[in-house]
């Protein structure tokens, strides 16, 4: 059979001669797309002459032309979807656009977006604006329009503050999840959309204990919703994120500043003082502490679950297992697929006594939904009441776009250099943002383990406990400590010549578990005996029985009497009436953590100490002391400084403990 071969003198007549088979539009976005494609070919050693070669030197090889076609267009293709993959960081889609071209144009969705103000620690935009991004006509009445390739290559003008506005499609296809074991954790997280150091040229440096301070979202919505709750009980927080980008820009380093803002600036007093503090702080209440620099637009969903830890061990979960059965559910809403953990996760929930979802079973959430438009609140979990709800988002996002992650300056970098001014409303948005701060501090001690964690140092784990998993939870209900103690007997009658030579064995649930010494010659011995029956499982049996006995020969010892006791929650001293006389005992259960109830079956919560409730945001934050305040210049006003004073009371409580 005859091998039908050609040489190509190069890549460009390659990709020409395959044109027919391929819709060459569709990789077409601009003119480099050949030379990349033809540097792809050569950088994997593709070329035409190198495949001839491999046929020359092995003959008995049979390819027909088509098959021979076909390597050379799977490998065209492999090249032009890397380089579709790739950032548009050269896309040229703009021009300079005619003054009725302008008038007539519409603006790009989302231009207007940065140059807000944003409160770093409410993470929030403010809705007011400290640049101008209306302003899109230049001197010669002229814009720069920009096509748009997700509206028809609609022709749109930016505003002059906008530069390096370009489309780039880049949708993930995996749900992003994350597990949080604290509410600190969770809010310190808050700050993963901002892509630059918000902290840059501001005095919020808290020195050698800055690792114990928060300063970006301790008022924000998420810390809101996250942090009163660990006040009540022992919660981990899980979260799962997806997002797609459309378009990228940023503003212009000399961009105009919108005249509201200036006016507010011109209006500041000339120095600031605790007394001109409050004319400083409305700036910034109206206009945030920075301003938005650099975006990505296009849409995001995050969905924050909270996981009551103790509660979920107790349906036989751990945290773990909770979060990857959430990130599967949102996969699916994604049409993403990950089978292995879909299995997984349906054996659990076949399992449990509600058969109903892991998004169904943990439905405590907060969820943030930016760009396009949906009817549908919980996005992420909507497979089973809405399978579309996802897909349709996605379809309204090119055309309404929000920012999703995002560059910030402080809103004092847009005043003159070396001017009072500037230095005021930096110092003024630096003791803010510490005012609005807070300061991890553990408000107690672990009940069950150690605090192990390098990264969250206020949670307790457990280790080698069988009672309890790591987070220190409870694998089962009806766990407790069981401790009964043998005290004495009385008016005992054994023998009739002699004094009684008593002892007792102790059985639990029909199995003798300890028996005590022998005191010889006495009906009123005394043991004092402790049984210590370690970690039982009340709900499986919690029957004791008590058995006195008169030894003789061992063989043919006497059972002076014995009773059978129901074991129960608490401290209990009790005595069993016998045949001969009167046993004494004494028990002491104590449930599991986070168990309660006559048996240990009630799940139990765990709040924080009452006398620190009030004073702490969470479980292990409260505001930043007054004293560090202080060192860091700021002005501490009397309601603030009262309630550091009692703040500063409690802590050292704490310390001791």
């Amino acid at each position: 059979m005859k091998v039908a071969s050609k040489i190509y003198p190069s890549s460009e007549s390659l990709i020409s001669s395959s044109t027919t088979d391929l819709d060459y539009k569709v990789l077409n976005r601009g003119a480099s797309l050949l030379e990349l494609i033809k540097n792809c070919l050569k950088s994997l050693r593709m070329t035409s002459s190198a495949l001839l070669r491999v046929l020359q030197d092995k003959p008995s090889v049979c390819i027909h032309h088509q098959t021979y076609s076909d390597m050379f267009l799977l490998n065209i293709c492999i090249c032009a979807s890397l380089v579709l993959s790739l950032p548009q960081c050269t896309y040229q889609s703009c021009i300079d656009g005619t003054p009725k071209q302008c008038v007539d144009a519409e603006f790009a969705p989302g231009t207007n977006l940065a140059g807000e103000g944003f409160d770093i620690t409410k993470m929030e935009r403010k809705g007011a604006f400290v640049l101008d991004m209306n302003k899109w006509k230049r001197k010669d009445k002229t814009c720069m329009l920009c096509s748009n390739p997700y509206m028809e290559n609609k022709k749109q003008k930016v505003p002059t503050s906008v530069v390096d506005w370009r489309p780039n499609h880049s949708c993930s296809m995996k749900v992003a999840s994350k597990l949080h074991r604290s509410s600190e954790s969770l809010v310190s997280s808050s700050t993963s959309s901002v892509n630059n150091n918000w902290q840059v040229n501001l005095d919020v440096n808290v020195g050698a204990k800055g690792g114990s301070a928060m300063l970006a979202g301790t008022n924000s919505k998420l810390a809101e919703y996250s942090m009163g709750k660990t006040k009540n009980d022992k919660f981990s927080f899980t979260s799962q994120s997806i997002s797609c980008e459309y378009y990228s820009y940023r503003v212009s380093g000399t961009p105009k500043l919108h005249q509201e803002f200036r006016k507010a600036v011109k209006q500041l007093p000339k120095i600031y003082s605790p007394e001109s503090k409050q004319r400083f702080y409305k700036l910034i209440d109206n206009f945030g502490t920075h301003y938005i620099t650099k975006v990505k637009l296009g849409g995001s969903v995050r969905s924050v679950t909270s996981i009551r830890q103790c509660q979920a061990s107790l349906q036989g979960l751990s945290v773990e297992e909770v979060q990857m059965c959430l990130e599967a559910e949102a996969s699916v809403s994604i049409k993403a697929e990950i089978k292995t953990e879909s299995k997984h996760c349906q054996k659990d929930v076949n399992k449990m006594e509600s058969k109903t979802s892991f998004s169904g079973l943990f439905n405590d959430r907060f969820t943030e939904i930016r760009g396009g438009h949906t009817s549908e609140p919980d996005l992420l979990f909507s497979a089973d009441k809405d399978p579309s709800a996802y897909k349709e988002w996605l379809t309204t996002l090119p055309q309404n776009p929000d920012i999703f992650e995002y560059s910030l300056d402080s809103l004092h970098e847009l005043l003159p250099t070396n001017t009072p001014t500037r230095k005021n409303l930096r110092s003024a948005i630096s003791h803010y943002i510490l005012e609005k701060g807070l300061w991890k501090n553990c408000s107690d001690r672990c009940q069950a383990g150690i605090k192990s964690d390098s990264k969250d140092p206020c949670v307790c784990q457990c280790h080698n406990d069988p009672a309890v998993n790591q987070d220190c939870c409870p694998t089962r209900k009806g766990m407790a400590r069981v401790i009964i103690t043998v005290q004495r007997a009385s008016d005992l009658w054994g023998d009739h010549s002699t004094a009684t030579d008593g002892y007792v064995k102790v059985s639990f649930n029909g199995m003798m578990r300890q028996r005590t010494p022998v005191i010889y010659n006495n009906n009123n011995p005394h043991w004092a005996m402790s049984v210590d029956l370690g970690t039982q499982d009340l709900s499986a049996g919690n029957k004791v029985r008590f058995e006195v006995w008169d030894q003789d020969n061992n063989w043919d010892d006497d059972l002076l009497g014995a009773c059978e006791q129901d074991l129960s929650a608490g401290v209990k001293e009790d005595l069993c009436a016998l045949q001969h006389g009167r046993l004494f005992f004494k028990w002491e259960v104590k449930c599991g953590p986070h168990l309660s109830g006559g048996l240990c079956t009630d799940y139990q919560r765990s709040p924080m100490s009452q006398s620190l409730e009030k004073l702490y945001v969470s479980r292990h934050a409260h505001p930043i002391p007054k004293a560090i305040l202080l060192e860091m210049g700021v002005f501490v006003d009397e309601a603030s400084s009262q309630r550091n004073q009692s703040l500063s009371a409690a802590s050292r409580k704490v310390d001791v403990i």
